[in-house]
């Protein structure tokens, strides 16, 4: 039987349940079912000889799935059935709005093992299609919510990780915190606590820990109300869920007797329906702080009684507000005298500027100013005030600034002492002292007059009757002499230092060598030395130097530097005399190597009548009035003086004048060594031995 004649290809397709088109090997369509006959309507007119490529490039049909050999960009350029079969190839058709899925297969049709043409069929699996995409769409959606659950489930183990390391954490630091922590539950029995909590009520074993029985153990005090019962205000709290916060109380160990202070607080944890949960109690132990702030009231209250009972007025102010903090008795009573107001005045917990507002008198004030501002101590002294008697009363007031660690001033501290009695004795010597003053002037007044006629008569004895005078009469007359002479010195000395205080002294400078006039004066007084077996060395770093000065004045301070020298150095020793120019500035030097001045005794050597009293200098004759006298001419004449001294090895004096004043000066007139220069050194070394 003929399989490829017309009639029962038609016959078998027919038979077939899709839709079913033959076409030969270019793709031209020759038969096609009833089935098949509205898809190919759709595409090609009735008896019209089409190939199928056109519905595969029609714009309604679109292929969801490739054959592996079938491409749609060459479906058209090439014969497809040339050897060419594919199966389930999945094309999306849409015609007037209506979506159809069909599965296409093809089959070769062969004779003899040559390609006659294909069949092609048509299935409908548009349900199918709908269905299975349904149920691809649901497995992504079920892959995709797995994943993100897996993705969720590694998040919450992570989470979970951390959570428990962060609770370890959170124990660990809960732990080790100074602060005691309890978590009771709502029967108040325990939950929790931490180390802090063992340590303070001592806890050896936490299977044994009640909360109950702790607080029997130990008995609670609080430090303000008396009757204070801890036990009954705790279960109360905690059956309420009271919120108790920075409760200080003493608690005393019934067994060891430990006595501490704690700080208590406790909150509740509460549910939706405010109904308590948990409590969590904090416990501190602040035994040290509150022993510390004891010591400190204890230390503030002494000090508050200190201040109260010392016998001067005392006050401590805030800076800069300058609110008075402390004050006692002593002080209130010194302000009521400033005020000029009997009755008593509000002092602490007052401001200064409102307590002193109407009094003109200022000094205080600023005094306060300058030891706040500037940060150091003032005194304000003498400070006159009228007492309750009408009486002046004398006071000192100090103002000290109080610097806290910071550097900060936060306070300034008052005290003034009573020194009436001081001033009124110091007014009494100053009064005693210049009717001294006064006695002396007016004894060496009277006493240079009959000296001046003693000392004549006896020059003129020796002059008139040289050959009466034996040796008796020549060595009395000679003690005469010589104690003329020391009383003349003492009367110029005491004339002179008089009139220096009271500024009467005049330079009488003139132009002279200085050099010349030093090494004539020593070598003058060599003899002297000699007589008591001392060397004396003259030195000069110039030969000649003019200078301007008070000639006169300048010879009493050298000859009082050597009569001094010769009279404290013992014999056998040396002194020098230096003469040295630096920079134009003049510097005198009298060295001796005797016996030294101690050490807490040179401040004084230069104070009127005041001399070194030891065995060693009072075998020398003087009056202790040369030093000061030679510190008050060399001070009137410009220059400073200075002293060196150690015991048994001598001291030294330097005097120095500066070279603006001893320059030359030309108006002033030139003079040589005096005649009578004899005659001073002979008065200054009268009571040389």
């Amino acid at each position: 039987m003929d399989i490829y004649n017309a009639n029962i290809v038609q016959s078998i397709i027919e038979a077939l349940p899709c839709c079913v088109l033959i076409v030969d090997i270019k793709g031209n369509i020759t038969n096609y079912n009833k089935l098949a006959k509205g898809l190919y309507l759709r595409y090609f007119n009735e008896g019209e000889n089409n190939n199928v490529v056109k519905i595969f490039n029609h714009p309604s049909i679109t292929i969801i799935t490739y054959h592996n050999d079938f491409k749609e960009n060459n479906a058209s350029n090439r014969n497809i059935l040339e050897g060419f079969e594919f199966k389930n190839l999945i094309i999306r058709q849409e015609f007037k709005g209506e979506v159809s899925i069909f599965s296409i297969n093809s089959m070769l049709l062969m004779n003899e093992d040559v390609v006659k043409g294909s069949l092609i069929s048509f299935s409908s699996i548009t349900n199918e299609y709908i269905e299975n995409q349904r149920i691809i769409k649901e497995r992504e959606s079920f892959i995709g919510l797995s994943t993100e659950l897996k993705a969720k489930c590694n998040i919450i183990e992570i989470l979970r990780g951390r959570e428990k390391k962060h609770l370890i954490y959170l124990k660990d630091v809960i732990n080790n915190i100074s602060e005691g922590i309890m978590v009771l539950d709502k029967n108040s029995k325990f939950d929790f606590c931490n180390k802090a909590v063992h340590h303070i009520f001592d806890i050896k074993d936490e299977k044994d820990f009640d909360f109950n029985e702790m607080v029997k153990r130990f008995l609670c005090e609080h430090l303000t109300i008396e009757d204070f019962q801890f036990e009954n205000y705790i279960k109360d709290a905690l059956k309420d869920g009271k919120y108790i916060k920075n409760l200080i109380m003493k608690i005393t160990d019934r067994k060891s007797n430990i006595v501490k202070y704690i700080e208590f607080s406790s909150e509740a944890i509460r549910d939706e329906n405010k109904a308590v949960l948990y409590t969590i109690i904090t416990v501190k132990d602040i035994t040290e702080i509150k022993k510390h702030e004891m010591f400190i009231e204890d230390q503030t209250n002494f000090i508050k009684d200190l201040v109260e009972n010392v016998d001067i007025p005392m006050a401590v102010l805030n800076y800069p507000s300058l609110k008075v903090r402390v004050a006692n008795k002593n002080f209130e009573v010194f302000t009521r005298y400033i005020l000029n107001d009997k009755k008593e005045v509000p002092i602490v917990n007052n401001y200064w500027n409102h307590i002193f507002q109407n009094v003109e008198e200022d000094s205080i004030a600023k005094a306060l100013e300058f030891c706040g501002r500037i940060g150091k101590e003032y005194t304000c002294s003498p400070y006159c005030i009228k007492d309750c008697y009408d009486k002046d009363r004398f006071y000192k007031i100090k103002f000290i600034p109080y610097k806290f660690a910071d550097g900060d001033i936060k306070g300034i501290c008052i005290y003034a002492s009573d020194i009436t009695e001081e001033i009124n004795h110091s007014m009494e010597l100053e009064n005693v002292t210049k009717l001294k003053d006064e006695f002396f002037t007016v004894i060496s007044h009277e006493l240079r007059t009959p000296l001046s006629i003693i000392y004549s008569s006896l020059q003129l004895a020796y002059n008139v009757y040289p050959k009466e005078i034996g040796p008796n009469i020549d060595k009395t007359l000679s003690r005469i002499e010589q104690n003329c002479s020391r009383l003349l010195k003492l009367v110029n000395n005491i004339l002179d230092i008089s009139k220096a205080e009271a500024g009467f002294i005049l330079l009488d400078e003139l132009n002279f060598d200085i050099v010349v006039l030093t090494e004539y004066i020593v070598t003058s007084i060599n003899h002297y030395a000699r007589s008591k077996n001392i060397e004396l060395i003259f030195d000069t770093s110039k030969e000649e130097q003019m200078v301007t000065m008070d000639k006169e004045k300048y010879e009493k301070i050298l000859l009082n530097l050597l009569s001094n020298a010769i009279k404290f150095t013992p014999e056998g020793n040396k002194i020098i005399v230096e003469l040295v120019f630096i920079s134009g500035d003049m510097y005198l030097r009298v060295r001796d190597t005797g016996i030294g001045i101690p050490e807490d005794k040179i401040d004084f050597i230069f104070d009127r009548f005041s001399q070194v009293n030891s065995s060693l200098s009072r075998r020398a004759e003087g009056t202790g009035i040369g030093l000061s006298l030679v510190k008050r001419l060399v001070e009137i004449m410009g220059g400073t003086i200075k002293v060196k001294s150690k015991v048994d090895e001598g001291s030294e004096f330097t005097i120095m004048f500066p070279k603006n004043i001893i320059e030359i000066k030309e108006e002033k007139r030139y003079t040589v060594i005096g005649e009578n220069i004899e005659d001073k050194i002979s008065t200054e070394f009268s009571d040389i031995v």
